[in-house]
């Protein structure tokens, strides 16, 4: 296009100079003028083509897109279904492995109980229970819990052997209570799993459509954002959220204790230096200051320092979702993260589009509530820990899918629960501070 340019630049120049020259010359250079004049309209076409085509490919991607934020959704209700279903299996195990050791337990009680029983019924028949039809007994029961419920019930017990008696018979009854549950447990895991793996192939099928919508936008070389975790993340996360919130309650009971025991303290000290003032005959009256607890700051504060790059709520799509679950904070690399609220920590460290990111579950007058921090250059807490309002958590960065320094920050009221074409669980943060 350079030399087309150029090209016409000297035609033109040319014309200049020569002035009247020959009608030959003058017929050539019109003629070239021509050819000069086609070419361009021809570029003009050839661009117009290339537009209407990016415009397509972009209409192409943006479908892709919209099915894919589609897919996410799907996608998140069934993991969490297999999580919740894995979850469910595991608590069925425990119970059946928790049963199986019951019965033992009572088995062996049984046994214990038959040898002392099999040595009371010799002593019944060495003295004076030849009253006793045992060959009924014995040849008319199916087996030796069958005899002890016949002898019951025929009142052939003495008064001093029946407690001995009937406590075989109470751990009769729960050991058949006991292998009736059993049964039903296993019958129950059977069709969990059954449940479990129709979901899971659900799951990977889903999972395939959206790695192949993906590789096709790949393709486009077109950069697809997705805040969907996989799977196992996902699965952890459930597990540590619940783990999480426990911690927190926990410790929520631990603080409220120490206060009203501290509470208790400072009552008795200023008990007794009322009295011990009162006994010395003072008329001054000791005053002791007291420190009071720092203001929270409103339910959540904001978590860092900067520019609103974006807020919460509907989106383009052009990202690869169509509704922004948080804020974006803009800053410099480094500049300090805040929790957002006393916690305690379910996640912290590198985890897909989030990157280095941290999460922390709150219970709030009884509400949960998780809020996470994503995008960090650096973490400064672990899971399991437990921050307080405004306790530092790391550094701002650009990790994970980010193309600047900023902080993308939600709040969730319950769980973590993303989704990236709806609200999901999250509130706007804006709200609150």
């Amino acid at each position: 296009m350079g030399n087309l340019k150029k090209f016409a630049a000297t035609v033109t120049l040319g014309a200049l100079l020569i002035g009247g020259t020959s009608p030959t010359y003058a017929a050539s250079l019109t003629e070239k003028q021509k050819k000069v004049q086609e070419q361009r309209q021809k570029n003009s076409s050839e661009q117009s083509k290339a537009n209407s085509s990016i415009q397509s490919r972009e209409q192409a991607i943006s479908k892709e897109q919209q099915e894919i934020n589609k897919l996410d959704a799907e996608l998140q209700d069934v993991i969490n279904d297999v999580a919740q279903k894995k979850a469910e299996i595991r608590a069925t195990e425990e119970k059946i492995q928790k049963l199986q050791e019951q019965i033992k337990k009572y088995e062996a009680k049984m046994k214990a109980q038959e040898e002392l029983m099999k040595d009371r019924m010799a002593t019944m028949q060495k003295n004076g229970g030849s009253s006793v039809n045992w060959a009924e007994f014995i040849f008319g029961s199916k087996d030796f819990g069958d005899l002890i419920t016949r002898m019951i019930t025929a009142g052939t017990i003495q008064e001093n052997d029946q407690q001995i008696f009937e406590e075989y018979e109470a751990t009769k009854e729960k050991l058949a209570k006991a292998q009736a549950e059993l049964k039903a447990e296993r019958d129950s895991l059977v069709k969990q799993k059954e449940e479990l793996e129709k979901r899971q192939k659900e799951l990977d099928q889903k999972m395939k459509e959206r790695a192949a919508k993906i590789k096709k936008l790949e393709a486009e070389k077109v950069k697809f954002e997705s805040k969907l975790m996989s799977l196992q993340e996902m699965e952890d996360t459930l597990k540590a959220q619940e783990q999480a919130i426990q911690a927190e309650i926990e410790a929520q009971r631990r603080a409220e204790e120490e206060a009203r025991r501290a509470a208790a303290e400072a009552a008795a000290a200023k008990k007794k230096q009322s009295a011990s003032s009162s006994n010395s005959g003072s008329s001054a009256s000791a005053s002791t200051p007291v420190a009071s607890a720092p203001a929270s700051g409103g339910m959540f504060q904001r978590p860092a320092s900067g520019r609103l790059s974006q807020g919460w709520g509907a989106a383009s799509g052009a990202n690869g979702y169509s509704f922004h679950n948080g804020l974006d904070i803009a800053g410099p690399v480094g500049t300090p993260i805040y929790a957002a609220q006393t916690g305690t920590v379910l996640r912290a460290g590198w985890g897909g589009a989030y990157g280095n990111h941290v999460m922390i579950a709150h219970v709030i007058n009884g509400q949960v509530w998780t809020t996470v921090y994503a995008h960090m250059s650096s973490v400064s807490v672990k899971a399991g820990q437990r921050v307080s309002q405004g306790q530092n958590l790391g550094g701002m960065g650009s990790t994970g899918n980010s193309t600047g320094s900023h902080l993308h920050f939600e709040i969730h009221r319950g769980g973590y629960s993303y989704s990236s074409s709806s609200a999901g669980s999250t509130v706007n943060p804006a709200s609150f501070f």
